[in-house]
């Protein structure tokens, strides 16, 4: 059987688990030779991704990265730790702050596979789509004989008169 990235990174984990930094040292130099003899050298890199995921995981650490379009604030920055910890039940959090003066304002901040946008960008984004769904809704029905008035009502903008 052939050995995946995160049994390989399991496998150093559990090697390393509770040592001493020599005791470490060590395993990870034996672990390193043991990759280069099985010419396994080109996982390295995900070797150490699912690595990160298994300490990280076994040790209650959460990474987060936090999009704005300014650079975050200490106080910020310490309340969104905050509320990280809390919800994912975290001893750490190790958050990233990234710069995107493209959201206008506000913040996206992703954790894992979790995504939870705040950003003036990703609301004038999800205003468009409702503008654009009522638009198509409106063209549907009007093409299906449908008043105009009774399209006007639906998109709720009743009160504009029609000449």
């Amino acid at each position: 059987m052939r050995a995946n990235a995160k049994q390989y990174a399991q496998t150093l984990y559990d090697l390393t688990d509770g040592k001493s930094k020599p005791e470490i040292q060590k395993s990870v130099a034996d672990f390193a030779r043991c990759i280069y003899k099985e010419r396994k050298l080109k996982l390295s890199g995900k070797i150490i991704e699912q690595f990160e995921k298994i300490y990280n995981q076994e040790n209650s650490i959460v990474e987060a990265e936090v999009v704005t379009a300014e650079k975050l604030s200490a106080e910020t920055e310490k309340k969104i730790k905050s509320y990280i910890e809390k919800k994912y039940h975290a001893k750490k959090v190790v958050l990233r702050n990234t710069i995107d003066p493209k959201i206008k304002g506000g913040m996206i901040i992703r954790v894992g596979d979790e995504v939870v946008d705040g950003s003036i960008r990703g609301r004038l984004d999800d205003l468009k789509k409702a503008i654009v769904w009522e638009f198509s809704i409106f063209n549907f029905q009007f093409s299906n004989n449908t008043s105009i008035s009774q399209c006007l009502k639906h998109l709720k903008i009743a009160s504009l008169e029609i000449v």
